[in-house]
């Protein structure tokens, strides 16, 4: 099925900004890396144009999120350590959960790449984020494990 994974949108070298799928994540020894799908035109039977999806590995400077989206069940596959970073620095980023009825704010710690897009911070910058009421780290990507 065309499209049918998490949506997020993906940077283009000129520029331009799509919306694609997202399919599953992977930490490298180079970063992070997502796989995702746009939906093109291509070539269907007799010749007519028809939507085909391609899909493509991108690293996490051509992908970001789309605010609001659902990236929990999106296959995840980490490195062998949970620092192990391009290289080698240890950085992580902050995702802010805004408040809906029922449910107060939230902040949430991920291992850089965890979450497409954010900025890194280092070390004493997430140890404050995680000083705030109603901060926790990630379980998918285990940010507890990399941090002292």
């Amino acid at each position: 099925m065309v499209g049918a994974g998490a949506r997020v949108i993906v940077v283009m070298p000129d520029g331009q900004e799509l919306r694609a799928s997202l399919y599953e994540r992977r930490r490298t020894s180079a970063g992070w890396e997502y796989r995702i799908g746009v939906t093109v035109w291509g070539t269907g039977a007799g010749g007519r144009p028809e939507p085909v999806e391609h899909r493509v590995w991108l690293g996490a400077g051509h992908v970001r999120p789309l605010e609001g989206g659902d990236y929990s069940r999106v296959p995840t596959r980490l490195a062998s350590t949970p620092a192990a970073l391009a290289g080698g620095r240890q950085a992580w980023t902050v995702q802010e959960l805004p408040h809906r009825p029922g449910h107060p704010g939230a902040t949430l710690i991920h291992v850089i790449g965890c979450q497409p897009g954010g900025t890194p911070l280092d070390l004493d910058q997430t140890l404050d984020a995680l000083k705030q009421p109603r901060a926790v780290t990630c379980r998918e990507c285990n940010a507890a494990s990399s941090l002292p």
